[in-house]
């Protein structure tokens, strides 16, 4: 019942320094929350006053965007009428060039007329000439007749009817003259005035001409003023890309600050959220925070009573501490004792066991040599079974008082050369071994902690192991290396021989425990017990790797050196 309340008195303080403790964590996050709060508030209305400022910022640009516009919109009406204007003056300057084609068709149609007409008079001057001469052909025809006529006076008679007809020729022919006299009047009054159309034509023509150099010449300013229109055209158009692109530049201008004001209003909102609900966190803690302290209160009571009961369990604790520490005692004298009671039977082990061992291998060897030749080759088998038996059953007792021994043996730590230690004992192993030499293979080892005859033996069975279980491989390689884990050095010896199955790893460092069988490998079972005892006393660790005919692994691992 006593040790009850003592349990709950524990745990009840426990359970009030935790909270203390939780009260000042929660305290200092109240602290926390209240500077970030208040610096969450500054960041606000910094972030006000910039949206203000931004705002204000985006509404002159808005200002200055619809007066560019009002400009450009006065611009564009400006071009438009200009190329209204232009396109008025083109239409114009097309009419007047048709215009003036047409004169020019007009001026070559009456060019051609006159041409004709002059054609046609000079025809009818060639007409009247023939008309003329065949007048002159008439009249000296009329005289050959007269002519004839005196001279054939006799023919007159005759002639009559014929001149009579003649006459009537004559006076057809003469009418004929005097339409053609007429006519070639007529064509010489239409000559006349032909010419004075050709005349008025040319003066026309010549007018013509010079309004044709007049509208020529108001073409040529015309084209100078609508080429020098095209440039004031172009700089205004020049002047309106400039302008919107700068317009451009100052719309993404505005959609990029309008998107930070979104971005900032976005985060203002956030960071509102974050405030309402650090705040609700706040008012949460702080009704936590009345109850822990009214919890607390409620505590402190009861550890005024747990106190008082405290108080009575120490005393009690008090008693059995002297009572335990009796009992220490007491059990320190029954492990000397035991001690010095297993000293006394390894004592008598390794003589009163060693003397028989002896005496059978004494009287066996007096056997062997004085009555080898009486006996049978079974008779020689059976003494060198003894011979070996007792051999092996030596080194088991010498191994057993080893490992009882190291129990005992105090440790003396000092910082070992482990590569000097390694060398020296696969020297010591090379000689031992008479066949197939070992190849080692030794990386540079670290130095640690520990008693170095302790370790060396740890060495020596570790080393001798790998080379006993590889004696059937065609080589024997062993690999020594170290790594640094943590606060420790980790030392390992791998082989490649016989290796074991790993189900049965827990019988792995028992005392005589073997894995292989005797007629297999020879040994005691107790080396590697020895080496777990040893290690476990320089408090570190061994372990081991393996695979069935593929080889094994051993680690141990001792303190490091801290220099």
């Amino acid at each position: 019942m006593e040790r009850n309340d003592t349990d709950k008195l524990v745990i009840a303080n426990e359970q009030l320094a935790f909270q203390n403790k939780e009260k000042k964590s929660r305290a200092a996050e109240l602290a926390v929350a209240n500077k970030e709060l208040l610096f969450q508030n500054a960041e606000k209305e910094n972030r006000a006053a910039e949206l203000i400022t931004a705002n204000k910022e985006l509404v002159f640009q808005n200002e200055e965007k619809e007066n560019r516009a009002a400009e450009l919109i006065v611009a564009n009406r400006e071009l438009a009428f200009q190329n209204q204007e232009k396109e008025n003056r083109a239409a114009e300057l097309i009419i007047a060039n048709k215009e003036l084609a047409f004169q020019n068709e007009e001026k070559e149609n009456r060019a051609a007329e006159l041409v004709v007409a002059n054609k046609e008079l000079a025809f009818q001057n060639e007409e009247k000439e023939k008309r003329a001469a065949e007048l002159a052909i008439a009249n000296k025809e009329l005289a050959f007749q007269n002519e004839e006529k005196e001279n054939r006076a006799a023919e007159l008679n005759i002639a009559n009817t014929e001149l009579l007809f003649q006459n009537a020729e004559k006076e057809n022919r003469a009418a004929e003259l005097i339409t053609a006299n007429k006519e070639l009047v007529f064509q010489n009054e239409e000559k006349e005035n032909r010419a004075a159309e050709l005349i008025v034509a040319n003066r026309e023509l010549a007018f013509q001409n010079q309004e044709k150099e007049n509208r020529a010449a108001e073409l040529i300013i015309a084209n100078r003023e609508l080429a020098f229109q095209n440039e004031e055209k172009e700089n205004r158009a020049a002047e309106l890309v400039i302008a919107n692109k700068e317009l451009a530049f100052q719309n993404l201008e505005k959609e990029n600050l309008a998107a930070e004001l979104v971005t900032a209003n976005k985060e203002l909102a956030f960071q509102n959220e974050e405030k309402e609900k650090r705040a609700a966190e706040l008012v949460i803690a702080n009704k936590e925070l009345a109850f822990q302290n009214e919890e607390k209160e409620k505590r402190a009571q009861e550890l005024i009573v747990a106190n008082n009961e405290l108080k009575k369990a120490e005393d009690d604790i008090r008693k059995l501490n002297d009572e335990l520490e009796q009992k220490v005692i007491d059990r320190t004298a029954q492990l000397e004792s035991v001690n010095k009671e297993l000293e006394s039977f390894s004592y008598s082990v390794s003589h009163d066991l060693r003397a028989p061992i002896r005496a059978i291998n004494g009287y066996t060897k007096i056997l062997k040599e004085d009555y080898e030749e009486k006996l049978d080759d079974d008779g020689i088998d059976i003494l060198h079974s003894i011979i070996n038996n007792s051999k092996k059953m030596g080194n088991l007792i010498d191994d057993l008082l080893a490992f009882s021994k190291l129990g005992r043996k105090q440790v003396t730590v000092s910082e070992i050369d482990m590569n000097d230690l390694v060398h020296l004992v696969t020297e010591e192993l090379m000689n031992d071994v008479p066949d197939l030499k070992p190849v080692f293979k030794i990386t540079p080892l670290i130095p640690a902690n520990g008693d170095r005859s302790l370790i060396k033996q740890v060495w020596i069975n570790l080393i001798s192991n790998a080379i006993k279980y590889s004696k059937y491989k065609k080589e024997i390689t062993v690999e020594i290396g170290a790594y640094k884990k943590d606060k420790f050095v980790v030392y390992y010896v791998k082989d490649f021989g016989a290796g074991f199955d790993m189900e049965y790893y827990d019988k792995l460092f028992g005392v005589f425990q073997r894995l292989h069988s005797q007629e297999e490998f020879e040994g005691t079972g107790i080396g590697l017990a020895i080496v777990q005892k040893v290690v476990d006393r320089h408090h570190g660790k061994v372990w081991a790797e393996s695979e069935l005919d593929k080889g094994t692994t051993f680690y141990f691992s001792l303190p490091q050196n801290n220099r």
